[in-house]
């Protein structure tokens, strides 16, 4: 992008936070801070902004020292930059603060996604240096999962040597494992009949604030359609934030009148007992592994 546009990008955006919150009814009341949004498993897979951060910039400096130790350079790769989506919660729950302040977040992510030059380019053609990277067939550890699912690495590549160094040698098999338990968590919460019911409420609420949508999801996806259609214009870019600003805040008034996140809550609890039995010891194992990758890579 170059300066001007950047520049222009820069102003709209500010431009878009004042317009939202008059559009959208005004800032949120002031209260006690919300609690954090439901997560399968207590969120022991999720890594928020700072976390993730911290605990990439260690994996890559691990990275290079492993390639350094084998005879070649890695130049580490920081994480692209303005992504507002990193943090969305698996089931969409949404605060007034964050209505009011970002949306979804998907216009400004729009704007604001820079992904990082590769700084490792020059050596795309080196297949020594990829093998050293990422690994060889030849050392393929094939992990099976819950679910029938079935996760992969590569036990020669500094990448999984950095992880093991960072995290444990148990971490991958551990996290995949919950990614996977995870996701069918939310899958049974998306069919639980608290959670239908709340989405009816919802859909009520949503018709009655004039945002009609039958599910939750449906004002995320008519934002990406419309963000879609209005390619670089600034105009429409400016108009299709006003309508997520809007949709947002109706969203997230329609959840906290229709108790959404207590609806998934429950259900929530109900599926891990059902689909979490038997995990208790990995559980445990990951956590104390994830605090302990914290710890190192904050310096704390």
């Amino acid at each position: 992008m170059t300066s001007r546009r950047r520049t222009a990008a820069v102003a709209l955006l500010l431009g878009l936070g004042a317009a939202g919150c008059s559009t959208s009814g005004g800032t949120a009341a002031p209260g006690p801070a919300p609690l954090p949004a439901p997560r399968p498993f207590q969120g022991v897979t999720h890594y928020p902004g700072a976390q993730l951060t911290a605990l990439h910039e260690a994996e890559e400096d691990l990275v290079a020292a492993c390639m350094k130790r084998r005879g070649f350079t890695y130049r580490p790769q920081p994480l692209p930059t303005g992504n507002h989506l990193a943090d969305t919660n698996p089931y969409g729950l949404l605060t007034v603060a964050q209505a009011v302040n970002d949306g979804y977040g998907i216009t400004s992510t729009r704007l604001a996604m820079r992904p990082p030059a590769d700084a490792n380019a020059a050596e795309a053609a080196n297949t020594r240096w990829k093998d050293a990277l990422l690994g060889t067939p030849a050392h393929r550890v094939n992990l099976a999962m819950p679910m029938k699912r079935e996760f992969f690495y590569q036990a020669d590549s500094c990448v999984s040597d950095a992880m093991s160094r960072l995290y444990g040698p148990e971490y991958y098999r551990l996290f995949n494992t919950f990614q996977v338990l995870g996701d069918a968590v939310v899958q049974k919460v998306r069919t639980d009949r608290r959670y239908l019911a709340a989405q009816d409420s919802w859909s009520a609420c949503m018709k009655d604030a004039g945002s009609p949508a039958k599910a939750f999801g449906d004002p995320q996806a008519t934002v990406d359609r419309r963000l879609g259609q209005a390619g670089q214009d600034q105009a429409e870019l400016h108009a299709v934030a006003g309508v997520e600003l809007k949709l947002s805040r109706a969203d997230a008034d329609c959840q906290a009148a229709t108790g959404l996140t207590a609806a998934v809550s429950a259900a929530q609890t109900d599926a891990e007992k059902t689909l979490g039995a038997g995990y208790a010891d990995e559980f445990a194992a990951l956590r104390t592994l994830r605090e302990k990758a914290l710890a190192t890579a904050t310096g704390s």
